[in-house]
């Protein structure tokens, strides 16, 4: 019972520390600016990506330590709305960090938190799992019991495919009997492509006009392609599988067989 108790108050001490620490921005009010804002239009974000480069020259580790804070929280807790915050969070990587460094920023920072995800969840949250996906894990839980075998190339698939709900895959999982070693490298290789979309984009900020610009119908032709070659590898390997189970059972058989004929012989 003392569990469900542990995880909002684990989530109460983090918003309350990271809300703390971007209260306590050291030189953000310089320009008069008395909060900090969200944008809801790309021509402020682009305003606030310039801002926070140049605010990076004096104060490198607060905004570096504040980043990693705020990436690790979203992830970590599966803040609502995540989608369009980790294209801003990703977006600003690129722009603040630039793109090699921003890209494997994010990508360590994607794999601790959902990590993170995985560990709470199995710790702390196993009640609200059960209340809220109960009867949707027997069944989830039976495809991946059936599909072990192929397991990796599936969460592969899952974590590239564009809309597929990342935030819910790191909840359910310490529930689906998936290892976390291969959760944890599903979600690092799974997330590059998306990643380095949006750290690239950061980087170019100055030649984009739009958020569209950032997910056009190209790019997302891209994910879909990468997101379909685990897939076609996970197809491709059960008929091969099967096949071999099949020798198997046939060699065992010949070898349990063997002696009698010898015997009868």
């Amino acid at each position: 019972m003392t569990r469900l108790f542990i995880l909002p108050a684990i989530f109460g001490i983090s918003s309350l520390s990271l809300w703390y620490m971007i209260c306590s921005a050291p030189g953000w009010n310089t320009d008069g600016t008395t909060t900090f804002e969200m944008p809801k239009q790309f021509d402020n974000f682009t305003v606030l990506a310039t801002k926070f480069k140049e605010y990076k020259e004096q104060h490198f580790a607060y905004i570096s330590a504040v980043f990693i804070c705020a990436y690790l929280y979203k992830q970590t807790f599966a803040i609502p709305g995540s989608f369009f915050l980790s294209i801003l969070q990703n977006v600003i990587a690129g722009a603040v960090f630039d793109m090699w460094s921003g890209f494997f920023l994010v990508c360590c920072l994607t794999t601790a938190g959902s990590t993170l995800c995985y560990l709470f969840s199995e710790l702390f949250g196993r009640e609200y799992v059960l209340y809220y996906f109960g009867q949707k894990l027997t069944y989830l839980q039976q495809k991946v019991d059936d599909n072990s075998n192929r397991l990796l190339p599936f969460l592969l698939f899952a974590r590239m495919f564009p809309i597929s709900p990342s935030w819910l895959l790191n909840i359910v999982a310490p529930f689906l009997n998936i290892p976390l070693p291969i959760f944890a490298f599903s979600a690092l290789i799974g997330l590059a492509p998306y990643n380095f979309i949006c750290v690239q984009a950061g980087y170019i900020l100055s030649d984009l006009r739009s958020w569209d610009d950032v997910f056009s119908t190209s790019t997302m032709l891209k994910l879909c392609s990468f997101a379909l070659l685990p897939l076609a590898y996970a197809i491709f390997m059960r008929p091969r599988a099967k096949f071999q189970n099949i020798i198997t059972d046939v060699e065992s058989n010949n070898n349990i067989y063997s002696p009698v004929k010898t015997q009868i012989i």
